[in-house]
């Protein structure tokens, strides 16, 4: 396994976890007191998701295969 292979392997890790995790809030019942816990953590769940969005979508894909860092 290449490193561009590893990469591509984690973003689709991250991405599947941040789907993963809204589709378990329409189907797990979170305690009130937990709620701003489980805020939080999907607040940066969600972030691993736009990282990778943004890395493969993004200007940072571009700059690495052109050689230009």
């Amino acid at each position: 396994m290449n490193s561009e292979q590893t990469k591509t392997a984690i973003a689709f890790v991250a991405l599947g976890i941040a789907v993963l995790a809204i589709i378990g809030l329409f189907f797990i019942d979170i305690p009130e007191k937990n709620r701003d816990l489980v805020n939080i953590a999907l607040g940066s769940i969600i972030g691993w998701g736009g990282a990778v969005v943004s890395f493969y979508f993004g200007n940072s894909d571009q700059n690495s295969k052109s050689g230009d860092k």
